[in-house]
Order: structure tokens, then sequence, then C-alpha cells
């Protein structure tokens, strides 16, 4: 089973994508679930579980902005406070029944840095992440490697037509969300996906700089 483990929805405050669009692109790029990541709320995910097709399974999530940087809250169903430390996000995450993931790291503006990621007990990494380069995902991959924690992909779009860019493969007997924790944390999952090129990044970057202004400098 193929799934997206870090879509973004409308709740998110930096895209624009409904539902709708979410469901078209999942059927079109063949995926049997997803996982529904908005910024600092669990609003997106919940409204996407009430109204997702029958055959798709929707893990409902938060990509939460800790001090340390962003962290995936996977499989929870209530709102986890953003700006604690990357040790007490873990443990909100933990304690609101969820698995933490390591977002992203290494990516300026809000991933983690290394020794966040070798310091704290996470339960996962995201090894591969569709906005990242291909030079970033290679240290984020040989990292989890290193450590030997579970590893997710996950395109973090932001539009549909990103949905799929980086995906985690299940083994085709998963049929609950229960299945799919376990097979991350079993490590019994495979990850997929390359990154953005060099010209899309530099685009990104005029963009989330021009987004990050208009914020009044504050991070998502």
């Amino acid at each position: 089973m193929r799934a997206d483990l870090h879509i973004h929805t409308f709740h998110s405050k930096d895209n624009h994508q409904t539902l709708q669009d979410i469901f078209q692109a999942a059927k079109r790029k063949e995926l049997g679930a997803i996982a529904i990541t908005d910024h600092n709320t669990i609003e997106g995910a919940m409204a996407v579980m009430k109204s997702a097709p029958e055959w798709l399974l929707v893990m409902p999530g938060i990509e939460i902005t800790s001090e340390d940087g962003h962290i995936l809250a996977l499989n929870v169903q209530q709102d986890i406070p953003k700006g604690l430390s990357a040790r007490e996000t873990i443990g909100r995450i933990h304690r609101a029944g969820g698995i933490a993931v390591a977002a992203h790291p290494y990516r300026k503006w809000s991933g983690l840095k290394e020794s966040d990621v070798r310091r704290n007990k996470f339960d996962a990494v995201e090894a591969i992440n569709g906005r990242n380069t291909p030079g970033c995902n290679q240290r984020v991959l040989d990292l989890a490697l290193e450590l030997g924690l579970p590893m997710i992909a996950g395109s973090d779009a932001h539009k549909s037509s990103s949905i799929g860019a980086a995906i985690t493969v299940f083994p085709d007997s998963i049929n609950s969300l229960e299945d799919m924790i376990r097979a991350i944390l079993n490590k019994q999952v495979l990850v997929e996906g390359s990154g953005r090129r060099a010209k899309e990044t530099l685009s990104y970057g005029s963009r989330s700089i021009a987004k990050w202004m208009r914020r009044g400098m504050r991070r998502l």
C-alpha cells in the first residue's frame, strides 16, 4: 500500500488546497492512505477523516512548531501546543497516543538540527521529504540508518500536484491505522521519492522569505 504521510490542507496558513483536491490527487497517484499534518492544528485532519472516501485510510496528524524545529505527530486527535522544546513536544505526542517523527531535519528555517535528532527519543525520522533537496534527503537517510531509527516519507504537499512526490510503502496486508503505526515502528515499510531540484528550491526559498516577512517574521 502506497501512502503519503505529510500533506497540508487549507487549514495550514501557507496553502489553499481543498479536501476534494486531496482526494482526487490521492486517487490519481494510487495512494491507499494519507496523513494530514497541518501546521499546529488538528482541524484539517479531523475534517478529512470525516469526509474521506471509503477506499482511503486517513491518519490524523499535526506538524508542530517546537522551539527546536518541526515535529510530525502521527495518529493523534488533539492539538498539541507549539513552542515547547523537542523533548516536551515528544512527551505530549506520546501522551496523546501518537508517534513523534523528526520532520525534514537539516532544513533551514524549520528543520531540526542533527543534534536535536540525536539527543531526543524520536519514534521515526522523515527520511524523504518531497520539498527537500535530494542531497538533504540523503543526509537524513544516512542519519536514520546510523541511529537505527524507523523511517517514513511524505510529500509535504501544499498543493495537490505535489501529493505523492514522496511516499511510504506499506505491506499490502495493512488495513488500519494501528497496522500502519506498527509497521512503521517495526521497520516494515519502504521509503520512495527524490526531492526538489535546485531551481525549484530557489523559487521556494524566495516565496518562503516573502511569506515570512508578511507574517511579521514569525515561524509557522
